[in-house]
């Protein structure tokens, strides 16, 4: 899953960043922020992922699967 910068600094404000940070972040850092983001929402889809292969209705239907194509979307 990819998070746009927007998104990130979204979700920044969203955990209590104060906005003068981040209206202060350089690229390179907004850019860093953008991968955590993208970091941690990959950790936590496959998280579910992983809880999901312990039922065996929800790897025969695919939901399993789902989850983990998520990741990929843009």
């Amino acid at each position: 899953m990819k998070f746009t910068r927007e998104q990130a600094i979204e979700m920044a404000l969203d955990a209590g960043l104060p906005l003068h940070f981040i209206d202060s972040l350089s690229e390179q850092n907004a850019e860093r922020i953008t991968r955590l983001c993208t970091l941690a929402a990959d950790r936590a889809l496959e998280a579910a992922a992983v809880e999901c292969d312990k039922y065996d209705s929800l790897r025969i239907d695919g939901a399993c699967e789902t989850i983990r194509a998520m990741k990929d979307q843009q």
